[in-house]
């Protein structure tokens, strides 16, 4: 007796990304989660080609996300970054179960900032860490279901690796902002919870993966101006040749703007990730981010400027990304990340126009 399978048809990357689209106003309003969203990312085999291969191509793919939903990009690069921390500094065994599990749909998760009382171990041994505290800004509630956690040890932070399904212990009522919404990015209480240790103290803060790895944000904003863009574009487009010299000249600028930041953010993703990157890449990266923010800003004005009053329409398709964008920028230690960069250009023996070039 013969037995028909059920086909099961994988999303391609473009329909899973009109998925994400289509829901992206529904979400922002906390009428659905990002759970569905992840999940046909994870079908398509996006978030598993953010993890793997070129670093140009995960530029690509991340500029694509955000284009379509800041923060369904916030929630795929928190997971491509985790599992980056724990290809980089987990054990063998970690490493395998971790990818296993994200392999079956597990989304991962990076949770830094610690709420007060802050995140730390309480008890200790060669296993599982009994930990107290919390962790606020932990986007993706009851999205998320591992998470890589940091925790202040004598010898720098500690990386954790911690089950975060536990709906007890997450707040999200105190995730009230104007942007980026749909990430629920509410509070975590770890008292008594448990975790195990992933690599060494002070392992998160190695370069150049701590600071250079801004890049995936710089990417994901750089989609943001990518869709502000396109929202001018088309508007401009409707009116034919009625369209004036001063409408055609916003769109020329404001897609001017999104490829440039389209091309510093893939420099800075190539030497980041490339073979023996050092503080020249790392300060690359940072300066990326820079140039992405205050493209950021200045294609938010002329997108108002272009589009008038419907750029904060409720439902607006350009209310939503200039909301998720203008809040997505702000990160922490700003100023400290440009003083960075002028340090290390100020130290640096080859002139501007030369030093980037050969990082």
């Amino acid at each position: 007796m013969t037995s028909l399978a059920r086909k099961v048809t994988v999303p391609t990357e473009d329909e899973a990304l009109a998925f994400v689209a289509s829901g992206a106003a529904e979400a922002d309003a906390g009428r659905r989660t990002l759970a569905e969203d992840m999940a046909m990312l994870a079908a398509s085999g996006i978030l598993n080609r953010l993890c793997r291969g070129d670093p140009s191509a995960h530029a690509t793919l991340l500029r694509r996300i955000g284009r379509v939903s800041l923060p369904v990009g916030r929630l795929a690069e928190g997971h491509m970054n985790a599992l980056k921390l724990v290809a980089l500094h987990g054990t063998a065994r970690q490493r395998q179960s971790c990818q296993a599990e994200a392999d079956s749909g597990t989304i991962f998760g990076v949770w830094g900032a610690d709420d007060d009382p802050p995140l730390r171990i309480a008890e200790g041994g060669d296993g599982a860490l009994r930990l107290s505290g919390g962790k606020r800004f932990a986007s993706g509630l009851g999205t998320v279901g591992r998470a890589v956690l940091t925790a202040e040890s004598a010898d720098g932070p500690q990386l954790l690796l911690a089950t975060v399904t536990d709906r007890a212990r997450a707040d999200a009522a105190v995730w009230k902002t104007s942007g980026m919404r749909a990430t629920v990015s509410g509070r975590y209480d770890f008292n008594g919870a448990t975790a195990e240790p992933l690599g060494a103290p002070g392992d998160y803060l190695k370069e150049p993966h701590f600071q250079g790895g801004v890049w995936r944000y710089a990417a994901l904003q750089t989609g943001g101006i990518e869709a502000l863009a396109e929202e001018v574009r088309r508007a401009v487009a409707t009116r034919g040749d009625a369209a004036t010299e001063a409408q055609l000249h916003r769109v020329a600028r404001i897609v001017a703007l999104a490829h440039g930041a389209r091309l510093c953010v893939e420099d800075a993703a190539r030497q980041v990730e490339g073979p023996g990157a050092g503080p020249g890449a790392v300060a690359l990266s940072l300066a990326a981010r820079e140039a992405v923010e205050q493209a950021s800003l200045d294609a938010i004005a002329i997108a108002d400027r272009a589009l008038g009053t419907r750029s904060f329409a409720t439902g607006h398709r350009a209310d939503l990304v200039r909301r998720d964008l203008a809040f997505f920028l702000r990160q922490a230690d700003l100023d400290g990340k440009l003083t960075q960069v002028g340090r290390t250009l100020c130290r640096a023996d080859l002139p501007v126009g030369e030093f980037w070039g050969v990082a």
